[in-house]
């Protein structure tokens, strides 16, 4: 029972920790693109943590993200910036005790990295002490505040947003260790 809990509250501090989020969108319509591989159910083998994918209005998708028994609805999109694809979630419900939803417990965006090469999808969040490290020695410059708990919100337009994204996307030490989901 301990080891469980223990599982369940080191995933909630891993997802958590790993999450930038953002007033703005990651996108304007012209980056928006469209992956039908993307569609169907994705699996971390060490977590049981899904990702289900199904296709939402024109060139979008709903996501539905389960964990400990727990699940939250997204409106996602991919977007392609210079080289790099990447995904913006947005939540689509209100309540619940999913992890990844209670960062969102405000109406903003997260980004992630993507890389889709056939059964494999990695996801690559924002690393959070990098951020704000950068911000704090001021070598990184994007707009942003910060809760009373000390966590980053971006406030940057669209535009600042994706060069940022662009100008650091190939930086490993940008982004947390990549969560490889396998699709079902």
């Amino acid at each position: 029972m301990k080891s469980k809990l223990a599982i369940a509250l080191g995933l909630i501090i891993t997802v958590m920790s790993g999450c930038i989020t953002s007033l703005n969108p990651l996108y304007t319509d012209k980056d928006i693109i469209f992956k039908k591989e993307l569609i169907g159910t994705w699996q971390d083998s060490k977590t049981n943590e899904s990702w289900t994918f199904e296709k939402w209005e024109e060139n979008g998708y709903k996501l539905v993200h389960k964990e400990e028994g727990e699940q939250a609805t997204f409106r996602a999109v991919l977007v392609k910036i210079g080289d790099y694809m990447f995904l913006d979630l947005y939540p689509m419900e209100t309540a619940s005790k999913n992890s990844l939803k209670q960062m969102h417990q405000f109406p903003v965006h997260s980004f992630s990295k993507v890389t889709l090469s056939g059964n494999s999808l990695s996801l690559e969040m924002l690393n959070p002490e990098w951020l704000d490290k950068g911000l704090a020695t001021e070598s990184l410059q994007v707009q942003h505040s910060k809760t009373s708990d000390g966590r980053i919100i971006l406030t940057a337009t669209t535009s600042e947003l994706q060069s940022f994204m662009l100008a650091h996307a190939s930086m490993k030490e940008a982004f947390d260790e990549p969560l490889a989901l396998t699709k079902k």
